[in-house]
């Protein structure tokens, strides 16, 4: 089911390709009689499936997770018209692919066009060279796609770090999301309806049993790997996870699918755009873009520490 789906993402790529070589020719066709300066056709150059490994280990390394957290599990292939380099992640091995041009990369959970990855990336630690503004009482917000493998890593790290300062701090989980109506079936989300779905459940469980957010969360990492290639129906999955930690479904189900659902994910929406995020995870601090969401559990108590303008009278050391 994974091949298909990687095919599939592939398929579409190579399609808008298609298409905007075919406009060029189109445009060419016409003869236009004012004078222009036509440039050759680029030729689509491929790298070799040594470079390919080489570039996805780098890349997974360097954006996504823990240099020691991620080695080469296995030889690297050639399939479906990809490269495919599999890669052990905190002891999980799991599947990437890259088209031989090397420009697109094919996550487990989506795929990203590296250049304007990097450039995006590059523009966020550009904006996190500013200090983060001291307060009486910071804003600590973490936006996230629920499905997302490192944006469920995110939360599980921030969870019991958020626990320590309390009330002391205003946290909130958000959702990268685009709403395009009033119904959950409008709400999009990288990796589908599903993920759209599991934002405004977790919204709820975050609004009615905040406590109960990270026990939720790892019961849905354990089983990530299975929902991911649907021999896990999440539908089924969630509700039992649910139910084991005393959560009514009902009441979750009701704010998530209503109108109050989709009103909060809207004004998460609304958010993202402001600080113009698009990768999961993003951690802002008194708005400002943070680094530390990526430097572990101590890095993120230091980061949050540094924002008050009055320090709590006690700090807690992670052990």
């Amino acid at each position: 089911m994974k091949k298909y789906i990687v095919m599939l993402l592939v398929l579409a790529y190579l399609y808008f390709l298609s298409a905007g070589i075919a406009m060029a020719e189109d445009k060419l066709a016409l003869g236009q009689s004012q004078e222009s300066v036509v440039e050759p056709t680029k030729e689509v150059k491929t790298i070799s499936l040594e470079e390919a490994t080489d570039k996805v280990v780098s890349m997974v390394k360097k954006y996504f997770v823990q240099e020691n957290n991620a080695t080469l599990s296995g030889k690297s292939v050639e399939e479906s018209g990809l490269y495919k380099v599999d890669l052990s992640v905190n002891n999980n091995t799991q599947n990437f692919y890259l088209t031989k041009d090397g420009e697109l990369l094919v996550l487990p959970g989506g795929f990203i066009d590296i250049a304007k990855f990097e450039e995006a990336t590059k523009k966020q630690q550009e904006t996190q060279k500013e200090e983060i503004p001291k307060t009486q009482k910071p804003t600590v917000e973490l936006f996230v796609m629920s499905l997302c493998p490192y944006g469920i890593k995110a939360e599980k790290e921030i969870l019991p770090v958020i626990k320590l300062f309390g009330d002391k701090i205003d946290f909130k989980v958000k959702f990268i999301v685009k709403v395009k109506g009033s119904t959950i079936n409008e709400v999009v989300s990288l990796h589908g309806n599903n993920e759209a779905m599991e934002d405004a459940r977790q919204a709820a469980i975050m609004k009615y049993y905040p406590d109960k957010l990270q026990p939720y969360i790892e019961k849905i990492d354990k089983n990530s790997c299975l929902i991911s290639c649907g021999a896990v129906k999440l539908e089924d999955y969630w509700k039992m996870a649910a139910k084991q930690l005393r959560i009514d479904v009902k009441k979750i189900e009701s704010f998530a699918y209503g109108q109050e659902g989709i009103s909060l994910l809207k004004q998460n929406e609304t958010d993202a755009e402001k600080y113009e995020i698009s990768a999961s995870p993003t951690l802002v601090i008194n708005g400002i873009k943070s680094q530390a969401i990526y430097q572990g559990a101590k890095a993120l108590e230091q980061a949050i520490y540094s924002a008050f303008t009055n320090s709590p009278d006690m700090r807690h050391e992670n052990k």
